[in-house]
């Protein structure tokens, strides 16, 4: 591993909400903008049901 990138720290976003808040089109709208970041995104479903998927 190259000395530069290794203490190159990584930014962390939670996104939260209720039902219907517009998480889905806020992330939606990030990972489709032009800002030249790598993002990568998980995704935790509690519920039996997916309600995006």
């Amino acid at each position: 591993m190259d000395d530069r990138n290794s203490h190159q720290k990584a930014s962390v976003i939670i996104l939260t909400g209720f039902l219907g808040a517009g998480k889905t089109t806020l992330l939606n709208r990030i990972l489709t903008a032009d800002h030249g970041r790598r993002i990568a995104v998980i995704v935790n479903e509690f519920g039996e049901i997916g309600i995006d998927h």
